[in-house]
């Protein structure tokens, strides 16, 4: 069992389509293949026929993937029949035909194809059999969805092959249409690679019923956060809180979403409510709170709400560093927030911001070897960061090594955004070197 999950896993993280060529060179194949590597499936079918193209083995398996992903189990057999016409071996196409033949309850069909397999397929036979007999739809489709789901949560996303992880979440679909799990993961997987719509579709099709349905509107809130005008997100998803009994979720998503669009005091008063409520994350809320305190420059009340969230929740990395970096900007409790920032740094010692804040709180101790060792640190990882390439020309101006303190300080000019707000006191200091 263990070597079968294996060899599974295995094709679904590591196996890599390859673009066949096609017989006719067309601009339609072309565009049809460009569609499939970007993840639109739709368009990779857009006036797609067989019957007038001739495709390589890898470009039909690209159609028959692109098929199943779309849940068009009819194309995606006809496809499949085609490669297994060449090629009775081919995986892909074997589990697409014993899809339809399970669907269609041909199961003695499926019994003689196994049979009459040139070679046994370890893949077919875990997916489909257990004991040498047919297991029923919803454990099939379970099974995929837990390989699946596995797969993506336990790998870096740079190693995943999102068309096959798409391809056996949709036959899990289709082997069960009530499995929203496999809904839900489809639509993830939909929204990291950037296919959004397509992710706010499938979440918005979740039944009310479904144990999974607060799961789906919070993801359809998360969308609007993110890929709506202001004024529509936020009608949208103050709509799904109205419609879901003020979910607890949903407000939060909603006070996010106030939050990251500026909107203080809206976000505080979202943040209010939810404090009242008392729930498991309370000590993430004052976080939150505590953030659009700062950001409104009311520094006591964020002070405040930071240091009730340690209380709640002691040596939490973020909050540690937020309120630690708040106190060294203000020149107050440097010893303190070095102790805070170097149990942060221990917590989470690849994060840039940490790193960058205990590296400034050195540079306002006045060790400056160390403050510069760690914010050239910071700029290996985040070399785009321009805060920390402020701080950096800052750390090595008082260090006396000018030409790399404006070098570090002409590129925080350039890479600044205006959330940033350091333009003005960047381009002051450079000035200032210029006229001396």
């Amino acid at each position: 069992m263990v070597n079968l999950i294996k060899i599974l896993q295995f094709i679904l993280i590591f196996l890599v389509v390859n673009s066949g060529a096609l017989a006719l060179t067309s601009s339609s194949f072309l565009i049809s293949q460009s569609a499939f590597n970007n993840y639109d499936y739709s368009s990779t079918l857009f006036k797609f026929n067989m019957d007038k193209v001739t495709l390589s083995q890898d470009s039909l398996l690209d159609k028959a993937i692109a098929a199943i992903i779309t849940e068009d189990l009819v194309l995606a057999l006809k496809i499949a029949d085609k490669i297994l016409s060449e090629n009775k071996n081919n995986p892909e196409a074997l589990i697409i035909k014993t899809t339809s033949l399970y669907k269609d309850k041909k199961f003695k069909d499926i019994i003689e194809l196994r049979d009459n397999m040139l070679q046994p397929s370890e893949l077919l036979d875990f997916i489909f059999f257990a004991d040498n007999r047919l297991k029923n739809n919803s454990t099939i489709s379970n099974a995929l969805v837990e390989l699946v789901s596995s797969s993506y949560s336990n790998n870096e996303q740079s190693r995943l092959n999102y068309n096959f992880l798409l391809f056996y979440t949709s036959l899990a679909k289709i082997l069960d249409p009530k499995n929203d799990r496999a809904m839900i993961i489809k639509a993830e997987l939909f929204s990291q690679v950037g296919q959004d719509k397509v992710a706010s579709d499938i979440y918005a099709k979740i039944d009310k019923e479904s144990i999974y349905y607060l799961d789906a509107q919070n993801s359809l809130a998360r969308h609007y956060l993110f890929n709506n005008t202001y004024e529509e997100a936020e009608t949208k998803i103050k709509s799904l809180v109205e419609n879901n009994n003020n979910n607890y979720s949903l407000k939060k998503t909603l006070g996010d979403f106030y939050r990251y669009n500026k909107k203080y005091d809206l976000a505080l008063d979202v943040y209010d409510e939810m404090i009242k409520e008392n729930q498991d994350d309370l000590w993430n809320i004052f976080y939150m709170r505590g953030i659009c305190y700062e950001q409104k420059d009311e520094w006591d009340l964020a002070e405040k709400d930071f240091l009730r969230s340690l209380e709640i929740k002691p040596g939490t990395p973020n909050v540690l560093n937020y309120l630690a970096y708040g106190w060294v900007e203000r020149n107050i409790k440097l010893d303190r927030s070095l102790k805070m920032l170097e149990e942060a740094y221990k917590a989470n010692p690849d994060s840039f911001y940490i790193i960058d804040s205990l590296a400034w709180a050195h540079f306002k101790k006045n060790n400056l070897s160390e403050a510069a060792r760690l914010m050239e640190k910071v700029i290996d990882i985040a070399p785009g960061e321009a805060i920390s390439l402020d701080h950096l020309g800052d750390i090595y101006y008082a260090m006396n090594r000018k030409r790399e303190a404006i070098h570090f300080w002409q590129q925080a000019l350039e890479l600044a955004e205006p959330e940033d707000e350091i333009t003005e006191d960047v381009q002051s200091k450079l000035d200032n070197i210029n006229a001396g």
